[in-house]
């Protein structure tokens, strides 16, 4: 049997339950590019300060070449007593190059070794959360083009409110995902900085320089304290916080669509190559993604607050406990780029239903505050115009009829100021030819907004990316 790293220190090997207890093997194994890729800027920055042959050097790395390509074609013989892909690739590596192999681990602990894999794989995640969310917006994007006059009926409270386009519902979630990116870009920039040379805790007595390994490894910058470093999971748990809030934005969206496309509304339908069926009722066609998208929400969610979780009770520097942090961190970021990758196929291929809109455009007084506003542009103080509209409301309810369908005469009898323009005040298309200022859902706003996202969007696929976008 291979003895452990601290063989020396130990005359009784681990007991089996302890070995079985203690290894992280099947979960870390997807680190070992990673690693091969932090041992290498290690053995090269080991050379360069004198600590390293060139021969150990050029033997240790045409070993580690071996071990990737071993890995890589599936024939790496893991060893599950040697507890991770860490101490596994360490011990192939050795059993290729021989004695040259034994130098690897030279001024490294597996605390900041362990750091860095987990640094670059964040990293690289955030890095990809980015490409996915501006696939998304480029998406709604391209619907918002084709929808900017076709409209539905807002609301507040899940109750009928104000005349919408569609094209400023869509752009509202390209900014709602914006935000994710943008924190993604800070992310990028605050961890950019590389643990390798904090060994366990302390730095090492060796002539190392952490400084000149970051930049090999594409870090802006190395750790300024060894002690901090070794024990930081501060941009694991960061990450799992983002992933919370892209995946409440997801779970947001992903429940308006199922409002949106269920059977009582019928706004929207989605193709059938993103449904499923009943195995018991043969007429159903369901929003499964959509809700499984809202279910793994809370999957992701619970990652994070374990994570914190973890992290609360731990004293400072490195401890045991955080072998778990990939139990959280891997599942996570699988279930945010999968949803991410759904929500393009959802916001691409699914159909707003116009005639099904069109009856509900009139119900639910959708108008009412635009006329309230129009008898404040004749002079009509808000209060006023809010209390003589909402009694004219109170009319129709009695009467049970729209606010359209009322005579000039009697519309007058609750606001005198109304004119005959009025006609063009209480159509739902006033929502877009009477709302001017930007933000709004008037078209001339809307053609603003598309504009902006067009050239944002265009600009993130030349490569000229916005300065927060940089790490």
């Amino acid at each position: 049997m291979t003895r452990s790293p601290w063989a020396g220190r130990f005359a009784e090997d681990p007991d089996q339950a302890v070995q079985d207890y203690t290894r992280s093997l099947h979960v870390d194994r997807r680190l070992a590019g990673y690693d091969i890729r932090g041992s290498r800027a290690h053995v090269r920055m080991l050379f360069r300060q004198g600590i390293l042959s060139r021969r150990d050097r050029d033997r240790i790395l045409q070993g580690l070449d071996q071990v990737e390509e071993e890995i890589r074609s599936g024939q790496f013989p893991y060893r599950d007593e040697l507890e991770d892909i860490h101490m596994n690739i360490e011990v192939r590596l050795c059993e290729l190059v021989g004695e040259e192999g034994r130098r690897l681990h030279t001024g490294r602990s597996r605390n900041d070794q362990v750091a860095v894999d987990l640094k670059l794989f964040c990293l690289d995640a955030a890095l990809g959360w980015q490409e996915m969310i501006r696939r998304v917006q480029e998406a709604l994007l391209a619907r918002a083009r084709s929808l900017q006059r076709e409209l539905f009926p807002g609301w507040t409270h899940l109750q009928a409110a104000q005349p919408v386009s569609w094209a400023h519902y869509l752009l509202a979630y390209c900014d709602m995902f914006d935000r994710d990116h943008r924190r993604l870009a800070g992310y990028r920039r605050l961890h950019s900085v590389s643990p390798l040379g904090a060994g366990a805790l302390a730095g090492s007595t060796l002539p190392l320089d952490p400084g000149w390994t970051a930049r090999e490894l594409g870090f802006t910058s190395s750790f300024e304290n060894s002690y901090d470093v070794a024990g930081d999971r501060d941009f694991l748990l960061e990450l799992l916080q983002i992933a919370t809030q892209i995946m409440l934005h997801a779970s947001r969206m992903a429940e308006d669509l199922i409002y949106f496309s269920s059977t009582p509304v019928g706004w929207v339908e989605l193709p059938e190559s993103l449904c499923t069926g009943s195995s018991m009722m043969p007429q159903k066609k369901n929003p499964d993604l959509l809700e499984l998208c809202r279910g793994k929400t809370a999957t992701v969610l619970g990652h994070a607050s374990a994570m914190a979780t973890l992290l609360k009770g731990l004293p400072s520097s490195y401890n045991r406990d955080l072998q778990q942090d990939k139990e959280h961190l891997f599942p996570a970021v699988d279930t945010v780029g999968e949803t991410l990758g759904i929500l393009t196929l959802v916001a691409s291929r699914m159909r707003v239903v116009s005639s099904r809109i069109g009856p509900a455009l009139e119900r639910g007084f959708l108008t009412a505050t635009d006329l309230a506003e129009h008898l404040v542009s004749l002079g009509v103080p808000f209060r006023t115009a809010h209390e003589q509209v909402g009694r004219l409301v109170a009319y129709c309810v009695k009467q049970n009829r729209t606010l359209r369908q009322l005579s000039l005469r009697e519309i007058r009898k609750f606001a005198p100021r109304c004119g005959s323009d009025v006609r063009g005040v209480l159509k739902p298309e006033g929502a877009l030819d009477h709302k001017f200022h930007s933000g709004s859902t008037g078209l001339a706003s809307i053609r603003q907004q598309i504009a902006r996202w067009e050239d944002r969007l265009r600009s993130h696929g030349n490569g000229n990316n916005s300065r927060e976008d940089q790490p």
